[in-house]
């Protein structure tokens, strides 16, 4: 009888597990998902948008609408009237569309009423009679309560507002030099 040695059995044993390899690779690749558990959960995502107005077309923009001028003017005893522009007086405001406006202008800091406003000279001695409106006829005061440009359901753009003034005359005919009021626009929603 022919003694076996350990060299021919470690051959054989090599090549049972070589060929036994695949078989084995192709086993635990089945088997790996039988070993991962996979959960699931999810969550919600909201937004709340309330309704809101800005001056300008975005946040950056400014709360300043410009000067509405009524130019160089000689002493003059007629009416003279202006119409705003865009960074000149003009009223820019954004808003969630849908919302309902009510934009409204002050009487000025120098004793406005709805009747007239008044531009002061600088030394605070000498006034000159004006009026906002929100018509080209000049015939709507822009002022407060009723006086207040109504926008009952807000369009989705930007929307510029001109507003149309009128100096009055005035007689006796006022002096010389720079004549200032600043009007407040208050915009509710």
């Amino acid at each position: 009888m022919k003694a076996c040695t350990g060299k021919t059995t470690g051959i054989s044993a090599w090549r049972f597990f070589r060929d036994l390899m695949p078989l084995l690779a192709v086993l635990l690749s089945l088997a790996n998902p039988v070993l991962a558990v996979t959960v699931n959960a999810s969550f919600d995502v909201t937004a709340t948008l309330q309704n809101g107005c800005l001056f300008g077309v975005n946040s950056s923009s400014s709360s300043n609408m410009g000067t509405l001028s009524f130019g160089s003017q000689s002493a003059t005893a007629t009416n003279v009237d202006v119409a705003s522009s865009a960074g000149s007086g003009s009223i820019v405001v954004t808003c969630t569309p849908g919302t309902s406006v009510s934009i409204a202008l002050d009487y000025g800091t120098n004793g406005g009423s709805s009747a007239q406003r008044y531009l002061k000279n600088s030394a605070g001695t000498r006034t000159l009679p004006y009026q906002l409106y929100r018509d080209v006829a000049r015939s709507q005061v822009w002022g407060t309560g009723t006086l207040a440009l109504t926008v009952s359901s807000f369009p989705s753009t930007t929307q510029t507002y001109t507003v149309y003034a009128r100096y009055f005359g005035a007689t006796p005919l006022p002096a010389a030099g720079q004549y200032t009021d600043s009007v407040t626009i208050n915009v509710t929603y």
